[in-house]
């Protein structure tokens, strides 16, 4: 478990470069591999001519002894090890990436007339801003008589909302891997903050399509919307109760205290702004900064 922080003169534009790597399959630095290797926990066993076959541990090892009963949080193997790179759990969190979560957001009914920063607005990377076009990520309170909205144009770059909606609300989205997940901003049942690693991690591919399947990760693009949740080098989150390491991809601890943990998904649509306002005419839209704070 880590205590203590490395800092890195890593900048925004070199981790943006990092995410056009590993989208195209070359192999990354912080990853270790690209998304079309074989994964350990693809493989059954491995073995040598003369030697003794090893077995690979398999998917649920870690979670539930063979028997299927329940195995205690002290005696799971570490799901980071199973995934690319092994040694994540090792490595210390990058306060200096340059991609910084949001905190204390601020909103409006619509950009229109609000001063917001070019990078927002347009870009080969995220389109032209927030036009009827634009793609948002979307929650609805749960009596449905709210709605918000996150532009991708936005957490495109910042990759981490924490946010306050029906409770404490934490809304991810990952470039590389075009994922998002959307959950409750609790570690244990206690509120907490969530912030940018600067690590990636690629998890085994079978968790991947499992989270897909069961809906706690979804794809989206900021260009095309709805897309699909690529299995690569992927966001590294970690909370500041425990600094425990959490996959984005599963929604899941893979390091530290809570390692095992999974978050509590909320219910998320990916729609166009114009679409969204449509269904939702009273919703508010995230800003970004500087209206809205940094951590």
């Amino acid at each position: 478990m880590r205590r203590s922080s490395a800092r890195s003169t890593a900048t925004a534009t070199t981790r943006r470069r990092l995410l056009a790597a590993f989208g195209t399959g070359v192999v990354g630095a912080l990853a270790g591999c690209s998304a079309n290797q074989p994964l350990s926990s693809d493989v059954e066993s491995t073995s040598t001519p003369g030697s003794t076959e090893t077995p690979v541990p398999s998917p649920d090892r870690g979670a539930f002894a063979t028997n299927g009963t329940p195995v205690p949080v002290e005696e799971r193997d570490q799901l980071g090890e199973w995934g690319l790179p092994s040694t994540i759990c090792e490595a210390e969190i990058i306060e200096d990436i340059g991609i910084r979560a949001i905190v204390d957001p601020a909103y409006a009914e619509s950009w229109a007339g609000v001063d917001i920063d070019r990078k927002y607005r347009m870009g080969f990377e995220v389109g032209d801003g927030l036009t009827d076009d634009s793609h948002v990520i979307g929650v609805t309170s749960a009596d449905g008589a709210r709605a918000r909205a996150y532009p991708l144009s936005v957490v495109w770059w910042h990759e981490v909302v924490n946010d306050r909606f029906d409770g404490p609300l934490l809304v991810t989205y990952c470039p590389i891997c075009q994922s998002g997940m959307v959950a409750e901003r609790r570690v244990a049942g206690v509120e907490t903050t969530f912030g940018v690693s600067g690590q990636l991690w690629q998890p085994p591919r079978i968790y991947t399509e499992t989270a897909k399947v069961d809906g706690r990760v979804f794809g989206a693009s900021a260009t095309e919307g709805e897309a699909e949740a690529r299995n690569s080098g992927n966001l590294v989150l970690y909370d500041e109760a425990t600094r425990s390491y959490w996959s984005q991809l599963l929604a899941r601890a893979i390091c530290g205290e809570r390692e095992g943990d999974r978050l509590e998904i909320v219910p998320s649509t990916v729609a166009t702004w114009g679409a969204w306002c449509e269904e939702h005419p009273a919703t508010d839209v995230l800003l970004p900064p500087p209206h809205s704070n940094e951590l």
